[in-house]
């Protein structure tokens, strides 16, 4: 008969390794700024996550020297952040064309000014709410690349937006995690979020185009970014509506780990805004979350959103879509 194991105590060596072993050390190479930017100013906000970036003079065309360093410290950052500036609504499409083919962007209304900004107003009538982590328009066969916004009217305090890095999530994750997560790929939908509520202010038919022509998508839990190499987490709590292949309640466990895990504060920017800030950020890379601490304060947020030019959808614009057929009293 083999002997029975007895229990002993820990060593304090074996009890110093459980204890380190209880959080994954988060490293990081620093990017070689002198080596990447000659004509811009990169300061880095977190460890090779978020950026303020000088040197840009947007009442002007973007030279061809200044757009190659913008895009690479968008793949370098994953969000930029630029000083307030004015900027016109031609210079905002144009800037935003830095990064990819513009697009015609989400549900959101648009400026009388040009039809591919969109604008989120603000006020006492018209609530906050988009305070929820998430990634732009995953519910997309092909999603936005990323967005450009401009806060041309900040409330006196509050109105900030936080962005997580979804690659540096993914680093910090255990090999085992990794490996568990890197087959898997989860189905997305707009219906799964305020969308909804929203799109059924503007009356039935509006709500029913979308849904008609706005089908669920899947997509990787973890994508691959194509011109930075990382891996990124490609989940978030608004459009994830399940992981697929799996039982409802195993998916609903590792949907809950990974939203709760991408909030950590190491992964995370707080942006507080001035008048005419600008940040562009990677849909790819990042998730965000606009505080709704201000109501019922005015906020004005304009954006530009860039996209893949692979697009079926390219230069679709959704708005005017659903809206299409509906009733104008409703």
């Amino acid at each position: 008969m083999p002997t029975p194991k007895t229990m002993r105590p820990l060593t304090a060596a074996q009890a110093r390794k459980g204890l380190e072993l209880r959080r994954k050390r988060i490293h990081y190479d620093p990017v070689n700024l002198a080596a990447r930017y000659e004509h811009l100013q990169v300061t880095p906000r977190m460890p090779n996550f978020a950026a303020w970036i000088d040197g840009v003079d947007l009442s002007k065309p973007i030279p061809a020297r200044i757009r190659r360093e913008l895009r690479q410290a968008l793949w370098d950052f994953e969000v930029i952040f630029l000083r307030p500036q004015p900027m016109s609504v031609e210079r905002h499409v144009e800037l935003a064309s830095v990064f990819g083919k513009v697009s015609q962007g989400s549900f959101f209304e648009r400026s009388v000014e040009h039809p591919n900004v969109e604008m989120i107003v603000t006020n006492r009538e018209r609530p906050p709410g988009i305070d929820n982590w998430h990634t732009d328009i995953t519910w997309m066969q092909y999603p936005a690349l990323g967005t450009v916004i401009q806060i041309t009217e900040t409330p006196p305090s509050g109105g900030n937006t936080c962005w997580v890095s979804t690659s540096k999530a993914f680093d910090a994750l255990s090999e085992g995690m990794k490996q568990y997560l890197m087959p898997l790929s989860a189905t997305h939908t707009w219906e799964a979020s305020g969308f909804r509520d929203f799109l059924g202010r503007y009356g039935e038919e509006a709500l029913l185009q979308a849904m008609r022509l706005f089908k669920p998508v899947s997509h990787p839990v973890v994508l691959r970014h194509p011109q930075s190499g990382r891996d990124c987490l490609y989940v978030n709590s608004v459009f994830t509506k399940r992981i697929n292949g799996l039982d409802y309640r195993e998916s609903d466990g590792i949907l809950k780990l990974l939203t709760d895990w991408l909030q950590r504060p190491e992964f995370m920017v707080h942006h507080a805004w001035e008048k005419d800030g600008i940040a562009i950020w990677d849909n790819r890379a990042t998730q965000h979350y606009a505080n709704a601490d201000y109501w019922p304060q005015k906020r004005i947020n304009r954006r530009v959103t860039f996209e893949d030019p692979r697009s079926p959808q390219a230069g679709i614009n959704v708005f005017d879509l659903v809206m299409k057929g509906r009733k104008t009293d409703n």
